[in-house]
């Protein structure tokens, strides 16, 4: 028999696929994590020159002038502190190539997106949870569980499966009492421009113990196309430019020219997102309005990103999750995928249309309702 490698051992695939997987045509699919936006005629052009470009290797960090578009407006040097990724996911897995060692503990929110503390077992490392709090999803720094064999710790704000976005001082306090310990702080900001009153503070800039992520997956529906960036110190940067080297060579050539093109028609990339976050907003106000009158629950709205997280009543939110899919013909992701502290709630996307937003939530208060919960 031939036996996977031990840090495979106990990795399957996430529940937020295994969920997914259960669709049918039938189905109303408020699960997954993708956008529904569609490019428009200039994207579309843009992606039609992108295509006539080079197709060879770009330097292993990424195109020098899509570097500089990205560092454009901060301080740091597009020669030696970013790094351009094959997404996000590929962004983070290089950082903790670089940095984890087994044995090490890497702090990961609760709840929180199900690959940091994925990607720090493969490392060999313990994946410590530290709590966001309801109503507001905020964090009491002071107890945030630093230890001597804490190696990094990742923050997600705005915050994939909640919506909540953590003021600039808590952030601004976590990165120093981070930096007192000798510990890394990766800030994975990809929803970071889908807000709905104010733009999300960032930690970008904000001392040598950073590393920023972020990516056009989300705000501009390239979720396929797999383009992202690592914003470090120089000296933070190196080992994880030589562990993205090993992992992808670079980023594809088409989607870094695509992205370079987006930077640089700066009136139309600012009316782009506008319009991004007026379509997310309408969709946010249709999903709590649908959730209040379907679930009889009232939450607070999602400052950003395209997440409700909504409670439900007390049970196995894993088994409930599964039985709307497949007696409801509805796809929401249980809350248990997202740490224990997400047990009790389950997140809907509103990524979808107003029609499917209302149908999908509809049909879960109607199971509610035939079950008697």
């Amino acid at each position: 028999m031939i036996r996977p490698a031990d840090r495979f051992a106990d990795v399957e695939l996430s529940l937020i696929r295994q969920i997914n997987a259960l669709a049918t045509p039938l189905s109303t699919n408020l699960g997954i994590g993708e956008p529904n936006l569609e490019p428009d005629a200039t994207l579309r052009e843009f992606a039609r020159r992108a295509s006539a470009a080079s197709w060879h290797y770009s330097a292993n960090a990424g195109a020098p002038a899509l570097r500089r578009s990205i560092c454009r407006g901060t301080r740091y040097d597009p020669a030696a502190e970013c790094c351009v990724t094959a997404g996000t996911q590929e962004g983070l897995f290089a950082i903790f190539q670089a940095f984890v060692n087994p044995g090490d503990e890497v702090l990961v929110p609760n709840p929180g997106f199900v690959s940091y503390a994925i990607v720090a077992g493969i490392c060999g490392a313990t994946p410590v949870p530290y709590d966001l709090e309801p109503p507001s999803w905020s964090v009491d720094v002071s107890r945030i569980p630093f230890t001597p064999k804490t190696r990094l710790i990742v923050l997600n704000s705005p915050s994939n499966p909640l919506g909540a976005v953590l003021p600039g001082a808590t952030l601004q306090a976590i990165a120093r009492a981070a930096e007192e310990r000798g510990v890394l702080v990766v800030s994975d900001e990809i929803y970071r421009e889908i807000w709905y009153e104010s733009p999300p503070p960032s930690l970008s800039g904000s001392g040598p113990n950073v590393i920023v992520v972020n990516g056009l997956s989300k705000s501009h529906g390239m979720t396929g196309l797999r383009l992202g960036w690592i914003l470090a110190h120089a000296d933070v940067l190196k080992p994880v430019v030589t562990a993205h080297q090993y992992i992808a060579t670079c980023a594809s050539v088409f989607s870094q020219s695509l992205a370079e093109m987006i930077f640089d028609a700066t009136e139309w990339n600012a009316s782009w997102l506008d319009g991004v976050r007026q379509q997310f907003r309408i969709q946010r106000d249709a999903a709590l309005y649908s959730i209040e009158h379907e679930l009889e629950v009232k939450i607070d709205a999602p400052a950003a990103a395209f997440y409700a997280f909504a409670p439900v009543p007390s049970c196995d939110t894993l088994a409930f999750a599964r039985a709307l899919a497949t007696d409801a013909a509805v796809l929401v992701i249980p809350g248990s995928a997202f740490g224990s502290n997400g047990e009790g709630f389950i997140r809907i996307s509103f990524a979808a249309s107003v029609e499917q937003i209302a149908t999908g939530i509809e049909r879960i208060g109607r199971w509610l309702r035939a079950n008697g919960k």
